[in-house]
């Protein structure tokens, strides 16, 4: 399966590149891992225009991918809740794609589009955050599926 993280804002500092390429390399044997990049909008005359220019972008890159979006209105998951669903979508689809959005959040065309809107926390969170928090979950989930000691409970 493939699994691809989109994210709107700035390149990520070499410190978190760092992290995110220790979690990633991990995922070799079991998923394909690509990190895309959009950068924030600069021109814009609403925020909500801002979204939807950001949410056009997007769309370009999802096809017909299952989607999940990373958003505060979300439903919450435990790491266990999570393996469960990815197991599920390991078997039924070939392509899952992450989006994360920017300082103001997704275009609620990128939300109606999504097969599943997760909150990470009640927490407002820095971007580079998420993205480690996102890379390390979907790596726990993965070795709770295949019984590594990683994950303990």
């Amino acid at each position: 399966m493939k699994i691809k993280i989109i994210s709107i804002g700035n390149s990520s500092p070499k410190s978190i590149q760092d992290i995110l390429f220790k979690y990633t390399s991990r995922f070799v044997d079991h998923f394909k891992i690509e990190l895309l990049e959009i950068k924030s909008e600069k021109k814009f005359k609403s925020v909500e225009q801002k979204k939807l220019q950001e949410a056009q972008k997007i769309l370009k890159l999802v096809g017909t991918d299952f989607i999940v979006s990373l958003d505060e209105n979300g439903s919450s998951c435990s790491s266990i809740g999570l393996s469960e669903k990815l197991s599920n979508w390991m078997q039924n689809f070939p392509k899952v794609t992450f989006i994360i959005g920017g300082a103001d959040g997704l275009d609620k065309k990128i939300i109606e589009k999504s097969n599943w809107v997760w909150s990470l926390s009640e927490l407002t969170l820095p971007h580079n955050l998420v993205k480690v928090i996102l890379v390390e979950q979907i790596y726990r989930a993965s070795t709770i599926l295949n019984n590594h000691p990683y994950h303990r409970e």
